[in-house]
């Protein structure tokens, strides 16, 4: 089984992100803290990035300091994945060594 493979085996969403998987251009999400957003967005994109060649911007509507909290999420979450192989953790970008994808914190 290829590491994408073993990534997406192990991924876990809750019922309410499935609509992550759902084709649409846009995908916004709304609601407080504790909800799991941040951390089924971030798995959801770092196993499409790692299989596809794709751009991703990550925003945030209020957040002072995006780019460590973000950066520190997505870091967390190759790990947890066991999806090192496939990115370089630089600031302010995350960059994927197999196919074209680029994770951008801005």
């Amino acid at each position: 089984m290829s590491d994408v493979s073993e990534a997406i085996a192990k991924a876990e969403f809750p019922v309410k992100l499935q609509g992550l998987f759902q084709k649409s251009r846009y995908k916004v999400l709304y609601g407080g803290r504790g909800g799991a957003k941040s951390w089924g967005i971030a798995r959801a994109l770092l196993i499409k990035g790692a299989k596809d060649s794709i751009r991703i911007l990550c925003a945030r509507e209020f957040q002072t300091s995006i780019r460590d909290s973000v950066h520190k999420l997505l870091g967390d979450q190759i790990e947890s994945l066991g999806l090192l192989g496939f990115y370089e953790i630089t600031k302010p970008v995350l960059e994927v060594k197999t196919v074209q994808s680029l994770v951008l914190l801005a």
